[in-house]
C-alpha cells in the first residue's frame, strides 16, 4: 500500500508566491491554493480537507490572523495546523500569530528549504499523532473485546460450576454411607479450589482491563484481619500452624476503604504462608506507617518460617503467572496469580508490597495501603449464612424460573421447593413471555441474564414496557412473534412484577446493567442456598 500523500492549502494574495510554493511542494504534497482569506476558509472545508495550511497575513478582506482564529473556532477545522508565512517580522507579529492558533511563523523573504523543513516537521508530528490515535483506538477496541470475552468466560465457567457445587451440596445432605460422603466432600473441596482459581484469573483480568473498582465504606480494621485469619483457620490447624496477631495500639479502630479487597490481600498472603510452611508460628503484625488529617497508611507484615525464596527469584514473585520454581507449582498448586493480584490491589489502594526472604528459613511479606479517616461507625454485621437459613420463614409463593441450563434449573427448583415455593420453569425469555401471557400471577420472576433467543435483560425491558404501557424498542422485540407484545401489554399493564436476575458475569458494570434493564435485585453465580434465602427474605413476605 502506498504511503498517504498529504494535502497543503496555500493562502496568499500574491500569485507569484502561490506558484513558487506550489511548484516547490507539489512533488511531495497535494496542493490547494486560495488568493484570499474568504476563499481559504471555503477550501479548508472542502474534501479532501487540507492536512496543513500555509497562511499569509496581509491580505485584502480577511487578514491571516482572522482566518486562523475562524479556523480554530470551527470544530471541523480546528485540528488543522497553520503556519504563517508573512513579511511582518516583529516579535509582536509572531506572538499574535501564535496566539491566534498557529503552530509556526516564517518570515518573508524565505528560503524554500526552510519552508519545506518546517512543513515536513509538522506533517511528521501529524503522522505521529494519527499513529497514536490509531493505536489508542485499537487498544480501546482490544480492551473492549477482552471485557466481552471475560464476561462470556465468566458466564460459561460459573454456570456449570453453580450446578456442580449445588448438586454436591444436595447429595451431601442425602449421603449416609461414610465412604460416599467422603467422595462427595472431596468433590466439593475440588470444586471450591477450582472456583478459587477461576476467581483469581477473573480478578487479575478485571484489574488488567481497568474493570476493578474499590467499594469504600467504614469498617473495623481488626475485624477485617481477624476475618481473614478465621477463613484459613481450618487449613492452619490441619498443618499444626499457629497464627498470631499483633495490632499496634496507635492504629485507628475504624477506617474508610474496601474491606473486602484489604482482607483479600491478607488472605492471599496467609494462604501462601500456610501452603509453604511446615513449622509455625505465622505472625501478622499491623502498624500505622503514616498519619494524616484525612488518611492513614496501614502497614501489615505476614511472616512465616517456610521454604523461603531464592535470591534470584525475589524480583519475579509479584509478576503474573510466576512462581519461584516450576516445581513449586507441581508440589503446591496454584496459578501464580495470587501475589500479582496483591500487588495490583495494593497499588489500587495507593500502596505497595514487598518481600524479604531467606531460602530455607522463611519469608516476610509486607504491604502498605492507604485508608480514609472517618468518624462514622460501620453498620452492624449481618447474620451468618447458617442463621439466615434457620430464620427464613417465608409464605410459599409462585416463582417463574427462567434459566437455559437444565442442571441449574433442576438445582434451583429443588432448593426453592425446599422452601415450599411453587416453581414454573422456562428455558429462555421467549418461553417466559408466553407463560406470562397465559398466567401472570407470579410473586417473583427469577431470571438468568444470558440466554439464547431472548436474554434476561431484554425479557425484563419488555415486561417493564408492557407494565408501564410504553412503546417498546425494536431491538428488544425483534425476535418475538407478531402481536405478542400487544397482548402482553394488555395482560401486564399497571402492576410491577418482582424480577431478580441470576448472573454469572463478574465484570464491572454488571450490577448497573441489571438495574438499568429494570431488575429489582440480582444473585451472582455460583448461587448457594444461603444466598437464595437471604435474597428471598429481603423481598418476599414472611410466613
Amino acid at each position: 500500500m502506498s504511503e498517504k500523500k498529504y494535502t497543503l492549502l496555500i493562502v496568499d494574495d500574491i500569485v507569484d508566491n502561490l506558484m513558487l510554493l506550489g511548484e516547490a511542494m507539489l512533488p511531495v504534497y497535494k496542493i490547494k491554493v486560495a488568493t484570499s482569506g474568504a476563499q481559504g476558509l471555503e477550501l479548508a472545508m472542502q474534501e479532501p480537507m487540507p492536512d496543513l495550511i500555509l497562511l499569509d497575513i496581509m491580505m485584502p478582506g480577511l487578514d491571516g490572523y482572522e482566518v486562523c482564529r475562524r479556523l480554530k473556532a470551527d470544530v471541523r477545522t480546528k485540528h488543522i495546523p497553520v503556519i504563517f508565512l508573512s513579511a511582518l517580522d516583529k516579535d509582536s507579529d509572531e506572538l499574535q500569530g501564535l496566539d491566534a492558533g498557529a503552530v509556526d511563523f516564517i518570515t518573508k523573504p524565505f528560503k524554500l528549504e526552510i519552508v519545506r523543513a518546517r512543513i515536513d516537521t509538522q506533517i511528521e508530528l501529524l503522522r505521529m499523532r494519527q499513529q497514536l490515535q490509531n493505536a489508542r483506538l485499537k487498544a480501546e477496541a482490544a480492551s473492549q473485546s477482552k471485557s466481552v470475552f471475560l464476561a462470556n468466560m465468566s458466564h460459561e465457567i460459573r454456570t456449570p460450576m453453580s450446578a456442580i457445587m449445588g448438586m454436591t451440596d444436595l447429595a451431601l445432605e442425602k449421603a449416609v454411607d461414610p465412604q460416599q460422603r467422603s467422595y462427595l466432600e472431596t468433590v466439593k473441596l475440588s470444586a471450591d479450589s477450582l472456583l478459587s482459581l477461576i476467581n483469581d484469573i477473573l480478578d487479575f483480568s478485571k484489574i488488567e482491563a481497568g474493570q476493578m473498582e474499590l467499594d469504600e465504606h467504614p469498617f473495623v480494621l481488626a475485624e477485617a484481619i481477624e476475618a481473614a485469619i478465621r477463613t484459613v483457620s481450618v487449613l492452619s490447624q490441619e498443618k499444626g500452624l499457629e497464627i498470631t496477631l499483633n495490632l499496634s495500639p496507635e492504629l485507628p479502630k475504624v477506617v474508610e476503604g474496601d474491606s473486602l479487597r484489604f482482607r483479600q490481600i491478607i488472605l492471599n498472603l496467609l494462604s501462601n504462608a500456610i501452603k509453604f510452611s511446615d513449622a509455625g508460628p505465622i505472625r501478622i503484625i499491623a502498624t500505622q506507617e503514616k498519619n494524616g488529617p484525612e488518611s492513614v497508611a496501614v502497614r501489615v507484615a505476614v511472616a512465616d518460617r517456610g521454604i523461603g525464596i531464592p535470591p534470584d527469584k525475589i524480583s519475579t514473585v509479584f509478576s503474573a503467572f510466576s512462581q519461584a520454581d516450576s516445581s513449586v507449582s507441581r508440589k503446591f498448586g496454584g496459578t501464580g496469580l495470587g501475589l500479582a493480584i496483591c500487588r495490583q490491589l495494593c497499588e489500587l489502594m495507593d500502596g505497595r508490597i514487598w518481600v524479604e526472604s531467606e531460602e530455607g528459613k522463611g519469608s516476610v511479606f509486607t504491604f502498605v495501603v492507604v485508608f480514609g479517616r472517618t468518624a462514622e461507625e460501620p453498620p452492624q454485621k449481618k447474620k451468618t449464612a447458617s442463621v439466615l437459613l434457620e430464620d427464613v420463614r417465608l409464605r410459599p409463593v409462585r416463582i417463574l424460573l427462567v434459566e437455559d441450563n437444565p442442571a441449574n434449573r433442576f438445582l434451583l427448583r429443588v432448593v426453592l421447593e425446599k422452601f415450599q415455593h411453587q416453581v414454573t420453569e422456562a428455558e429462555d425469555g421467549v418461553e417466559a413471555l408466553h407463560i406470562l401471557l397465559e398466567d401472570d400471577r407470579f410473586d417473583l420472576i427469577l431470571s438468568d441474564v444470558q440466554m439464547p433467543r431472548l436474554d434476561g435483560y431484554s425479557l425484563t425491558r419488555i415486561i417493564r414496557f408492557c407494565e408501564q404501557d410504553e412503546e417498546i424498542d425494536l431491538d428488544a422485540s425483534e425476535q418475538l412473534e407478531s402481536g405478542l407484545v400487544e397482548r402482553l401489554r394488555r395482560r401486564l399493564r399497571g402492576k410491577h412484577r418482582l424480577i431478580i436476575a441470576m448472573t454469572a458475569n463478574a465484570m464491572s458494570g454488571d450490577q448497573e446493567k441489571c438495574f438499568a434493564a429494570g431488575m429489582d435485585d440480582y444473585l451472582t453465580k455460583p448461587i448457594d442456598k444461603a444466598q437464595i434465602a437471604s435474597t428471598l427474605k429481603r423481598w418476599l413476605p414472611a410466613g
